[in-house]
């Protein structure tokens, strides 16, 4: 909740009358409440109203005849005019309306005549409260340090939904501190970072002080659900954008209006935030960019409860932004999700021809980005896992080199080269070839030579192998107990063997491309092979995995491609539900 104080007018006017009577006609607003008004009056306005008119000078002369000074004051600003605002539509009209008639009451002006007006014109539900400062014996109600008086009250009347607040703010899912800020704004909240926590502040007016150790205790851990919803945003944004670009969306636009009124449409403001964001070429974005970015963060909000939020370096400059998912209670690092030059990009690629690579596209996503000379590679799989190496300078150069419609599948070749093993291991986790949990028979814990721990798997036939642990699985193993340990070994002798069937069949593919190449060995490592020496395998790779995965999912015309923009994903079905959420005030 904000509390506003609107401009203080000289001459004993009362203009606010005429301002709120003509929202009153456009349809956006209402008179909700006259406290303290006669019952001639309340029935001249409520008869007027209802028959379409406007009552702004009969309010205003109203509250000129009750506003007599009698001498006992030389001002002339009479209008008492203020504003109340919550966060969307989380308060109703009958809410407002009594948080009106308890501020009017803190602040000193419950025994004054005033009117209450909602108003529904904008994002976030609002009050306009109309009285007069001149008390019944002359005398001005004070008004030094209005604002911050009237914010102190309106927290003190809401005090317990503050608490409540900070509740559901603890109850989303964040992995760090950035992000449970971004969950502060979300609620409708400012901020300023302490040493020992956070300040929050509504309405310029501290509201309460949450502790860094209360923040750093509700941090979660990156799990399966986390990534899973993180593709689904992808897929969502994507979908968005490309619609939004081809003009299929229509702007985003408030339609208010009672029944038998004409309807007003009130065009949204623009986030100020975009105006600062650069483009590629380091300029502001067009005006029809800024829009078609605009129309984008107001669907995800609409129809999704998404809220994203730019952020800024010390100048001022736009670097990043976050989400807050309010559906799933999960905040996310939006670099995580969709990189930010590919975000404010809504520019239409050409349909790319249908090659027999396209199965790579179905298995992962990749970003190259520049490090110096050379370029840094990352690829996110399909299972949601990332993995990032640095390109060699042979590499590199192939890349950077390429023409601009070439790169792309340069990049996917030098990707399912170098991350080989990883895409391996992926598919045969998600079709196994064969059931190699039945052909385990025990996984117990050993001790090792060098005083290391190791997994030994004993085979249902006997045979048994060992594999070292690391550090982070030998202790998530100590925090289990009973079967669920015992679980936990199973997973990991799984997971060890998977990665050997991983390997051994990237080794398989390098004996086919040396062959097919003519060359006596190949390069140790993966980042030094030729262009040819990179087709070649991919080729063969490529083969290989049609024969692995699924007919319908290594199709080139996959329905469930997430990867490409405007294309349909398993997710399309999300856009049909209105996930938003009861944010707060």
């Amino acid at each position: 909740m904000i509390v506003k104080k609107l401009g203080m007018v000289s001459g004993g006017g009362f203009p606010g009358a005429g301002y709120n009577e003509r929202k009153v006609a456009e349809g956006v607003a209402r008179l909700m409440a006259m406290e303290n008004v006669d019952a001639v009056m309340r029935h001249k306005v409520e008869l007027l109203h209802e028959a379409g008119f406007d009552c702004a000078g009969e309010i205003e002369k109203y509250l000129k005849e009750r506003s007599r000074t009698y001498g006992n004051t030389k001002t002339t600003r009479f209008q008492f005019h203020i504003a109340a605002s919550v966060k969307g539509q989380v308060m109703s009209a009958d809410e407002l309306t009594d948080f009106a008639r308890r501020l009017m009451a803190e602040a000193g002006y419950g025994r004054q005549p005033y009117f209450v007006y909602y108003h529904h014109d904008t994002d976030n539900n609002h009050v306009h409260i109309l009285s007069t400062r001149i008390q019944p014996n002359g005398f001005p109600i004070p008004d030094h340090h209005d604002y911050a008086r009237l914010n102190a009250a309106a927290n003190r009347i809401l005090s317990s939904d503050i608490n409540r607040d900070i509740q559901r703010m603890f109850s989303y899912d964040y992995l760090t501190e950035g992000q449970f800020a971004n969950i502060i704004r979300s609620h409708g909240y400012k901020f300023e970072r302490v040493e020992d926590g956070y300040v929050l502040f509504r309405g310029g007016v501290k509201a309460a002080t949450i502790p860094l150790s209360e923040i750093e205790r509700h941090i979660s851990q990156e799990n399966d659900t986390r990534k899973e919803r993180a593709k689904q945003l992808r897929a969502i944004i994507r979908k968005y954008k490309a619609e939004i670009a081809k003009g299929k969306v229509q702007n985003v636009e408030n339609v208010k209006g009672h029944k038998g009124q004409k309807k007003k449409y009130v065009r949204r403001k623009i986030n100020p935030d975009i105006r600062k964001i650069k483009g590629a070429n380091g300029k502001t974005l067009s005006q029809e960019e800024q829009r078609h970015l605009s129309d984008l963060l107001d669907i995800l909000k609409a129809k999704f409860g998404i809220d994203i939020h730019f952020q800024k370096d010390r100048n001022g400059e736009i670097r990043g932004y976050g989400i807050v998912d309010h559906s799933r209670k999960m905040a996310f690092d939006g670099s995580k999700v969709m990189k930010l030059s590919e975000l404010i990009d809504f520019v239409q690629k050409q349909e790319r021809k249908a090659t027999p690579f396209d199965i790579y596209r179905d298995l992962f996503s990749v970003e190259v980005r520049k490090s110096g000379m050379d370029g840094i590679m990352l690829i996110r799989l399909f299972d949601g896992s990332e993995h990032t190496r640095k390109m060699s300078p042979r590499q590199s150069a192939w890349y950077f080199n390429s023409p601009e419609s070439e790169r792309e599948d340069v990049a996917i070749r030098i990707a399912a080269t170098i991350f080989s093993t990883e895409i391996f291991e992926s598919v045969l986790l998600k079709y196994p070839v064969s059931d190699i949990s039945s052909r385990i028979g025990s996984v117990n814990i050993i001790k090792m030579r060098d005083g290391g721990r190791a997994i030994r798997v004993v085979s249902t036939d006997g045979f048994s192998a060992t594999y070292p642990m690391t550090a982070d699985e030998l202790r998530c193993h100590a925090k289990l107990q009973g079967e669920a340990a015992n679980d936990y070994l199973r997973q990991l002798a799984i997971l060890r063997i998977t990665h050997e069937d991983a390997t051994q069949l990237t080794k398989r593919i390098k004996e086919l491309t040396a062959k097919s190449t003519g060359s006596i060995t190949l390069p140790l490592r993966q980042s030094d092979y030729t262009p040819e020496q990179s087709k070649a395998f991919t080729s063969h790779q490529c083969t290989v995995l049609t024969r692995l995965m699924p007919r319908d999912t290594s199709s080139t015309h996959s329905a469930n491609r997430e990867w490409e923009v405007g294309k349909q994903s398993r997710y399309d079905h999300i856009d049909n539900q209105l996930s938003g959420t009861q944010l707060t005030m």
